[in-house]
């Protein structure tokens, strides 16, 4: 029991990958909204999805014990509580941590591909947070807009992509950018950071 608690050495690591796969989201950010401006908002989980598989997976590989996912996607979720975003956004994050967490560490095959992969794509997921109200919660979302002084521009601009069909591409775009990261990810942990690899 004792080698599955999380240990002092454990946060310390945690608090490293954390701050990495911060810099991998905001690398994410910054590439969709250079590289696609008009929908960047709706393909950042994507995007952040196949650069940042490398940093959760060694998560996985040198911290195997359960809570180590679900501090992570505590940590991010806070930044978008403390950030500046609609207040519900930190929720995805938290609730797709503990859930990546449960299925790395509680299906009985943490070192297969398969086992991995599905983790990576829900915690992925998290990152839809400050996107979600977009769709499901317009009117609160622009009031929070408006009561921080944001123009009629401003709004019409944040929504400009948003539309049922948008929602879906945001989905399917981040489960396969996901998918395609972390098949990358695990071909260059494998070959650069342990000495066993990943089972198939």
């Amino acid at each position: 029991m004792t080698n599955n608690k999380l240990k002092t050495k454990d946060l310390i690591s945690i608090g490293i990958y954390t701050a990495l796969y911060f810099i991998c989201v905001g690398i994410g950010t910054l590439l969709a909204n250079i590289l696609i401006p008009v929908f960047s908002s709706i393909l950042i989980p994507g995007i952040v999805g196949l650069i940042s598989a490398p940093i959760y997976l060694l998560v996985c590989s040198k911290i195997p014990r359960f809570g180590a996912i679900t501090i992570m996607g505590l940590i991010m979720g806070l930044f978008f509580l403390i950030s500046g975003h609609f207040a519900l956004s930190f929720i995805p994050y938290v609730i797709c941590g503990i859930i990546a967490d449960c299925i790395q560490n509680f299906t009985g095959n943490r070192q297969k591909n398969a086992t991995k992969i599905i983790s990576y794509i829900i915690f992925t997921f998290g990152c839809t947070g400050p996107l979600l109200p977009l769709w499901f919660m317009k009117q609160a979302y622009i009031d929070s807009l408006v009561s921080r002084g944001k123009d009629t521009a401003y709004i019409n601009d944040v929504f400009q992509s948003i539309t049922p069909a948008t929602f879906w591409i945001c989905i399917i775009a981040t489960i396969v950018l996901s998918l395609i990261g972390a098949s990358i990810g695990i071909k260059i942990i494998n070959k650069h950071f342990i000495r066993r690899p990943i089972e198939l």
